[in-house]
């Protein structure tokens, strides 16, 4: 999984998520989901390799979901603050998105929260 193919799985997806901003270097795009908590996540859509997600709430361990972390007193991009919307929607944790389905799995369990 990587930003261009979450990109193209997510513009499948417009009844669930939109897109809400991007950075104006192109670093991060910023999602908001529609339905339920109104949670949003980001990501480089220009990624080649990987796909990780910063979101502005927890998320629970997933098949194909890796490497969760928390962001709470650690310095974050720039990039980020511009494209979050802000109040409570900062990015506060990131994970390592590895399958189309994983991707599937986190929208559908933020949208529940």
């Amino acid at each position: 999984m990587n930003g261009e193919k979450a990109v193209a799985l997510l513009s499948k997806k417009t009844d669930k998520v939109e897109l809400i901003a991007r950075d104006n270097s192109d670093k991060f795009w910023c999602y908001k989901l529609k339905i339920g908590t109104r949670a949003e996540f980001a990501f480089d859509p220009n990624t080649k390799t990987k796909l990780v997600i910063r979101f502005d709430r927890a998320i629970p361990e997933l098949d194909g979901v890796s490497s969760t972390e928390s962001l709470k007193g650690r310095s974050t991009s720039t990039a980020l603050v511009r494209v979050f919307s802000g109040g409570k929607n900062t990015a506060k944790f990131k994970a390592n998105i590895e399958t189309n389905s994983a991707l599937k799995a986190v929208i559908e369990h933020l949208a529940q929260q």
